[in-house]
């Protein structure tokens, strides 16, 4: 899952499951149903290059004014970070920007698992000053509404490391049904009915590094997200909640989106609780 305020919607990925016990292949693909928000085509024209810095807070999407971080506001500088890359060709400039753009959210907010949260990262759209135009990138972070339908434009403060130690699970997202067997992941609120909870995730690749492959990138993510789901549980041994993978594969990794989220998912119905340290306890405690 990710949400870029300033340009493309979310990516579909690839997901695998297997039981908390063992790791295997990829044996579905889904389709991660992120919220989004304006794309470059219908937003305006910048004018002359601003002064934006790392911190710097900007009031939305209209003009990309910048504003006090004490004020109400959508957007938030996460880095400014100057780039020629690809200047010339815009085709690959952006999936570049974008990618480098996920490392620095990261970075930002304090943790590589903010795809799988209601904060999204993206960036500023390149300016119509051509002193301006293929010389930087400015990225930005958003909070989105805890429905997922909307981002915020009431925030104030900084997101500057909110997702760092147990910040994550306050923004986490969930899956209404599983994501390793769904061919269209609905993300919810961890506050209604779900079959399947983020329990951390990462970046694959860097910027501008050629999609490895399928067989490559499953297996890697599973082994990756098999212990932090058991640490997540607190148990290795449960055969009614699995661990599972949902990672981008050739598509939107060409667009910048080189993402792996990692869940735990009841094998049959939903939960209404956390699963976060359910060990050996009756899944019936979290129905």
């Amino acid at each position: 899952m990710s949400v870029q305020p300033a340009s493309t919607p979310a990516a579909s990925t690839t997901s695998s499951a297997a039981s908390s016990t063992s790791a295997g292949p990829a044996t579905s693909s889904a389709t991660t149903a992120a919220p989004s928000s304006a794309s470059t085509s219908s937003t305006p024209a910048l004018g002359p290059k601003q002064d934006y810095a790392v911190g710097t807070c900007v009031k939305d999407m209209d003009k990309y004014a910048m504003v006090p971080c004490t004020m109400p506001h959508q957007l938030e500088v996460s880095a400014v970070v100057p780039s020629t890359m690809h200047a010339d060709d815009v085709k690959k400039r952006g999936p570049y920007a974008t990618a480098v753009c996920n490392q620095h959210a990261s970075t930002y907010l304090g943790s590589q698992a903010w795809p799988v949260t209601r904060l999204q990262a993206g960036r500023l759209p390149e300016g119509s000053d051509t002193k301006d135009r293929g010389t930087r990138f400015v990225c930005l972070v958003q909070e989105f509404q805890q429905d997922l339908k909307a981002p915020r434009t009431d925030r104030t403060g900084s997101l500057k490391g909110t997702l760092g130690g147990d910040g994550f699970f306050a923004y986490r997202v969930c899956g209404k049904g599983r994501v390793s067997t769904s061919n269209d992941v609905e993300l919810v609120s961890c506050a209604t009915p779900h079959a399947s909870e983020a329990v951390g995730g990462r970046l694959n690749g860097k910027p501008g590094q050629t999609f490895p492959g399928e067989n490559a990138i499953q297996p890697a993510a599973l082994k990756f997200c098999t212990p932090v789901g058991q640490k997540f549980l607190g148990t290795k041994t449960r055969k009614d909640v699995v661990v599972a993978q949902n990672s981008g594969g050739s598509a939107p990794w060409s667009r910048g989106q080189m993402v792996t989220g990692c869940f735990v998912e009841v094998t049959q119905g939903t939960v209404t609780k956390t699963m976060r340290g359910l060990g050996t306890k009756p899944l019936s405690t979290v129905r």
